[in-house]
């Protein structure tokens, strides 16, 4: 016999990931990076949002009482994309994630030219970290990671102390990650 909760551990829909609206959920950093699409029916009609423009604050969306998520776009630019995602928690599987990083970059003549740069754990809500990006952006990607990049995302994220991890902790693995990830771009892994 199964436990009374498999039907909705088992039915749990990155819709209801987005609508729950938790900073620590596991798929917004990928969906920010990507620049998702998110369409909204009601009885009025429909509209499409932004991704980035949905959530407005800790546990608050642009989603009216009415409407209901119906679909979710990813736009289908992705040759010659180096993608990239992890997640840091305290074990596999079911734990809620420390630090949650999610990247796409495209090479052009040994340089940045287009990268994307989504997290979540490290503020009130997931963030597509621009400032980060614009760092990047034009960038020749030597052994180590120049120190503008790393101070920009510094100055990007606002991770907390909680029962889960330390501030300072996800201050560091989120720049680890970000050191992993430009060295994964560099060397071309898809």
């Amino acid at each position: 016999m199964r436990p009374v909760g498999w039907r909705s551990k088992n039915r749990g829909t990155i819709g209801g990931n987005i609508v729950n609206a938790s900073p620590a959920a596991d798929s917004p950093p990928a969906l920010l990076a990507y620049d998702a699409e998110l369409e909204f029916v009601s009885a009025a009609g429909s509209r499409t949002i932004p991704y980035h423009a949905f959530h407005t604050g800790y546990k608050q969306m642009d989603i009216r009482a009415e409407e209901l998520l119906r679909a979710i776009r990813l736009p289908r630019l992705i040759k010659g994309l180096t993608h990239y995602y992890r997640k840091v928690g305290t074990r596999r599987a079911q734990a809620i994630s420390k630090v949650c990083f999610a990247g796409v970059a495209r090479m052009n003549a040994n340089q940045i030219a287009d990268v994307r740069i989504a997290l979540g754990s490290v503020a009130p809500i997931p963030i597509r970290c621009v400032l980060t990006e614009a760092a990047l952006h034009g960038q020749t990607i030597k052994a180590r990671l120049s120190p503008p990049p790393r101070s920009a995302l510094v100055a990007e994220i606002a991770p907390i102390d909680d029962l889960r991890s330390t501030r300072d902790y996800r201050l560091r693995v989120s720049l680890n990650l970000l050191e992993d990830f430009v060295q994964q771009v560099a060397s071309g892994v898809r």
